[in-house]
């Protein structure tokens, strides 16, 4: 079967691979207009039971893809501890993600640790700034310039954690980065899920900004010391084993992949993606189904 898709990522491959296995097909051939390098890399993850060929248009023709490199896991700037610190003693959970510091309450971003360059009128140094992302950050600079970083810090807590806590109904706060909600919830409880601990991790297909729905991952223990790279899935689609498989390869390689997705999410196609997952002979991938915490 061949399929023509002007950008290839995650979501779309997948449902290609589901489309041409119902479809009974022997093989996939996918033309892509654009990432297709980042298809091949995705598609060496996964055995759907036929071959996945990725070739790159060019113009009037296409030739086979190459496989983009792995994304690279920057580290977080060396004079954050004293703000890394002080965002811990807040309640929030500290993530460092694409090299930067996220302050995060319930899985929801509300505070990040940025420099502000000189170039631009800083003084280079790293300063925490309030917000949900990062126009709420900036609107909240320029209306409250002169506020303490504290008190705009607990506003933002309070306006997030009374939108943002289990049962609460469905508001415009409660349905953002709900991944990152089950995972913030796990990390609180790892035992809830079997596991001895659990620390978060950067996907390799991070969130562009606060509204942006992509699954979140992190790295536990089981009891007998096994390590597992758990990566959680609410309202990610299709798009969920290509990252955590994708992932593995950058944080776990080998090791077992658990997806945690809400009961309603688990879908007989997410079956199909995770049988392909394990086939393809780079760890197992696992599908268990736990009640969101904005649910209970």
């Amino acid at each position: 079967m061949h399929v023509l898709q002007e950008r290839t990522g995650p979501a779309e491959l997948a449902a290609a691979i589901v489309h041409a296995a119902r479809a009974g097909a022997r093989g996939l051939v996918l033309h892509a207009d654009e990432a297709a390098g980042t298809a091949a890399r995705l598609a060496r993850c996964l055995d759907p039971g036929f071959e996945i060929t990725v070739r790159e248009v060019r113009g009037s023709t296409s030739a086979p893809a190459t496989p983009d490199p792995l994304p690279v896991v920057l580290p977080g700037a060396d004079d954050a501890g004293p703000l890394v610190s002080e965002l811990e003693s807040m309640g929030l959970e500290v993530v460092l993600e694409q090299g930067e510091w996220r302050g995060e309450l319930a899985g929801l971003e509300v505070a990040r640790i940025v420099r502000w360059p000189s170039e631009t009128g800083g003084d280079d140094l790293l300063h925490i700034e309030a917000g949900v992302g990062r126009f709420d950050r900036d609107a909240t600079a320029l209306m409250h310039g002169v506020e303490d970083p504290e008190t705009a810090l607990r506003r933002a807590m309070d306006a997030v954690s009374a939108r943002r806590h289990p049962g609460v109904a469905t508001n415009p706060v409660s349905v953002l980065a709900r991944s990152r909600w089950m995972r913030s919830a796990a990390v609180t409880d790892p035992g809830a899920l079997g596991l001895v601990d659990l620390q978060p991790v950067e996907t390799t297909f991070p969130p562009a900004s606060v509204r942006e729905e992509r699954p979140a991952a992190a790295l536990g223990h089981r009891g007998d010391g096994e390590s597992v790279l758990v990566v959680f899935g609410a309202g990610t689609g299709f798009e969920l084993v290509p990252v955590a498989v994708d992932t593995r390869e950058l944080q776990a390689p080998g090791r077992t992949v658990v997806l945690v997705v809400p009961p309603r999410d688990h879908m007989a196609s997410l079956d199909e993606l995770v049988a392909a997952g394990s086939a393809a002979g780079r760890g197992v991938v696992e599908l268990i189904e736990v009640d969101p915490p904005w649910a209970t």
